[in-house]
């Protein structure tokens, strides 16, 4: 793909984000808010996608991330009047600091035992929230967060904070997709494919599992401090097992293998659930949540059979196909082409008179 096509790519995906937010009025089941969250938790979820689509790592507790990001933004602009952006900082730090500790112990795990440590983990930070009250206020959660301002913008409205969720969404994106491509990328596929065989070809497996389970930490804590001045409230229900078990339907949909996966799953995922809350109570009387649940569990399970790459990596997969196709046939055109033929070129033709 040459660097006109990759442009246009870019600026589309930028160009979605405001084309989102003027299509939220028209639609009568999607809000602005609702883009805030989708955008933030798309957000979250690219850094689970490097963990678990290119180091084929497991992690279910992802969650616990989001929630330092949200309470180092709390507790530092609240109680130490600390900056915004300062605030955020220390949070990702904090985050990548956790990643770390943890990831030297839960990464010894393969398999499905590595998948109930990352859960532990993020059990264990619900736990830790709920009774360390001092300073996370408990169960009763923390308040009074003020409003994030960008260049004395203040981020006071739903479209206001979208359009600045979005774009650290599209640097979320490039920095993933940036690492997808670099050397390091390459290590990380080679790792998620064979711990064995990549350590065999001089792969550090301890230093890249945790590097890129910092990674995601840092993604997720910067998303949480978003969600924490959008609320401007945080509570430990937000971060629990439910929320981890949705980031991860989030990248399961969107395709595991794809920077994009995170993003497309996010809205993909928004548009079914909220076109089934307006949908479905025009044809069922009483409560339609059952219903609602059932739609989402088939809509899921079919686009997890039909679409095994998730819904961006299966667009990826045909892309990069018909690529292929076509560069196999114009060989196939050089190879049957005559000598001196108008395939071999005017040099060829010169050649032969």
């Amino acid at each position: 793909m040459n660097w006109t096509a990759r442009l246009v790519g870019w600026a589309a995906f930028a160009a979605a984000g405001p084309l989102l937010l003027l299509a939220a009025d028209p639609i009568p089941f999607l809000s602005d808010s609702q883009l805030v969250f989708t955008a933030i938790h798309a957000l979250a979820a690219t850094g689970l996608g490097l963990v678990m689509g290119l180091a084929g790592q497991a992690s279910l507790g992802h969650a616990a991330f989001y929630g330092i990001g949200a309470y180092a933004t709390a507790i530092l602009t609240v109680e130490r009047n600390w900056s915004p952006w300062l605030a955020m900082a220390a949070g990702a730090g904090i985050a990548g600091i956790v990643a770390a500790a943890v990831a030297r112990s839960v990464f010894r795990a393969v398999e499905h035992f590595l998948a109930m440590a990352t859960l532990a983990f993020g059990l264990i930070f619900v736990f830790a929230v709920q009774h360390f009250d001092e300073f996370t206020g408990g169960n009763g959660g923390r308040g009074g967060i003020a409003k994030l301002s960008v260049l004395d913008i203040e981020l006071d409205d739903a479209g206001r904070m979208f359009l600045f969720a979005w774009a650290l969404v599209i640097v979320g994106v490039l920095l993933a997709r940036n690492l997808v491509a670099s050397r390091a990328g390459r290590a990380l596929r080679a790792l998620g494919e064979s711990p064995i065989a990549a350590g065999c070809c001089g792969v550090n497996v301890v230093r890249f599992k945790i590097a890129v389970f910092v990674v995601a930490g840092v993604y997720g804590a910067v998303a949480g401090s978003l969600y924490a001045h959008h609320v401007t409230y945080v509570s430990p229900e937000e971060f629990g097992l439910q929320r981890s078990i949705e980031l991860l339907i989030v990248v399961v949909v969107g395709g595991l293998t794809s920077p994009w996966g995170a993003v497309v799953g996010a809205f993909a995922l928004l548009f079914v659930t909220e076109a089934s809350r307006e949908v479905i109570p025009r044809f069922v009387e009483g409560v339609t949540g059952p219903y609602e649940l059932t739609v989402y569990g088939l809509l899921l399970v079919i686009v997890l059979i039909a679409f095994r790459r998730g819904l961006a990596g299966t667009v990826a997969h045909l892309w990069r196909s018909r690529q292929l196709i076509a560069v196999e046939r114009a060989a196939e055109r050089l190879e049957t082409a005559p000598a001196g033929g108008p395939a071999a070129g005017p040099a060829a033709s010169e050649a032969g008179r």
